[in-house]
C-alpha cells in the first residue's frame, strides 16, 4: 500500500509541473505574439527549463490547482499594470533626461524600507518590478528589508508604494507566500 501512496504523490507532483509548464507556456505565448514552430518550440523548451530550475518556487504542494492558476491570472492582470508604470516612468526619465538644468532635477538617493511581503517569490517580483521601472533599481534585499537606488525624490517616494500593494494582491491568502 505505501508504494501507491507514493505513486500517487509522485502523479500528483508531475501534474503540478505539467500544468506550471502550460501555464507558463501559455503566458509566454501571449506576451511573445511569435506563432511559428521555431519559436513556439523555443517557448515550449525555455517554459519547461524555468519550471525544472524553479519549479519549487512556483509549485508548491499545499496549494490547489485552481489557486495556482488564480494567481497566474493576477499575476497578468499585475503585468498589465507594471507595462503602463514603465511607459509612465521612462516619460518621467526621458523629461529628467532633456531638463535644461539637468543637475538640478537629479538627486540619486538610496531608499530603505520593510516590505510586508512574505516569501520569495512575492518579494522577487516587486524586487524585479521595481527594477524594471526607469529610475529605480533593487540594490539589495536582506531581512524583509529592500534598498532601492532612486534617481530623484519623484521616483524615490513611490517606492515601495502601490507597487507592493499590488504584489501582494496576487498572492493574497498565501500561507507561506
Amino acid at each position: 500500500m505505501p508504494c501507491h501512496s507514493n505513486s500517487s504523490w509522485v502523479n500528483i507532483y508531475l501534474m503540478n509541473r505539467i500544468v506550471t509548464v502550460v501555464v507558463i507556456f501559455t503566458f509566454w505565448l501571449f506576451w511573445s505574439g511569435m506563432f511559428d514552430l521555431f519559436h513556439i518550440t523555443l517557448g515550449l523548451i525555455s517554459s519547461a527549463i524555468v519550471v525544472k530550475w524553479t519549479g519549487h518556487l512556483f509549485v508548491d504542494s499545499s496549494q490547489t490547482l485552481s489557486r495556482r492558476i488564480i494567481e497566474w491570472f493576477r499575476f497578468e492582470s499585475y503585468s498589465f499594470w507594471l507595462l503602463w508604470q514603465i511607459v509612465l516612468a521612462n516619460i518621467q526619465v526621458f523629461k529628467l533626461a532633456f531638463h535644461p538644468n539637468l543637475l538640478s532635477v537629479i538627486n540619486p538617493k538610496l531608499v530603505s524600507f520593510k516590505t510586508t511581503l512574505v516569501g520569495d517569490v512575492p518579494q522577487f517580483i516587486l524586487a524585479q518590478s521595481i527594477t524594471l521601472t526607469p529610475g529605480t533599481v533593487t540594490v539589495r534585499i536582506a531581512n524583509n528589508e529592500f534598498q532601492v537606488h532612486a534617481i530623484n525624490n519623484a521616483a524615490a517616494s513611490a517606492v515601495p508604494g502601490e507597487m507592493e500593494q499590488r504584489v501582494h494582491a496576487i498572492y493574497r491568502g498565501r500561507i507561506n507566500g
